[in-house]
């Protein structure tokens, strides 16, 4: 079984070459995503909003990865063009449980993202 940053640089890996469904194979069936704008439980629910901010990259570069037992920080920066035309620094924090992505909570400046979610309801962070 591969340890929790393994698990994490396998999940970004496929995310960076937009193969969502190698992606899926890292996350719980019982996944939750909590984000600046939204939450998303379920692998299914939070691949769609991931396949809506991939068509909108330019370019996810990892900065680091850092695991300490089952839980793991990462760093990358995204760059993404419009609607939400940026540079960010995103930091993420995961719980991985037998090998898999099991809850994500999200940190980075949304104010480029914000026009996105006009009109939907925040999530708690």
């Amino acid at each position: 079984m591969l340890d929790a940053g393994d698990v994490v640089h396998g999940f970004y890996q496929a995310v960076r070459g937009n193969d969502l469904q190698a992606a899926r194979q890292y996350l719980a069936d019982d996944l939750e995503f909590v984000g600046l704008f939204e939450t998303y439980r379920g692998p299914e629910e939070y691949l769609a909003a991931l396949k809506g901010l991939l068509s909108i990259t330019l370019h996810l570069d990892v900065k680091t990865i850092i695991a300490q037992g089952e839980e793991v920080a990462i760093f990358f920066e995204l760059e993404t063009k419009a609607p939400a035309e940026a540079t960010t620094l995103v930091a993420e924090w995961h719980e991985v449980q037998d090998g898999k992505i099991r809850r994500v909570r999200s940190a980075f400046d949304g104010r480029p993202f914000e026009a996105m979610f006009t009109g939907k309801g925040s999530s708690p962070s």
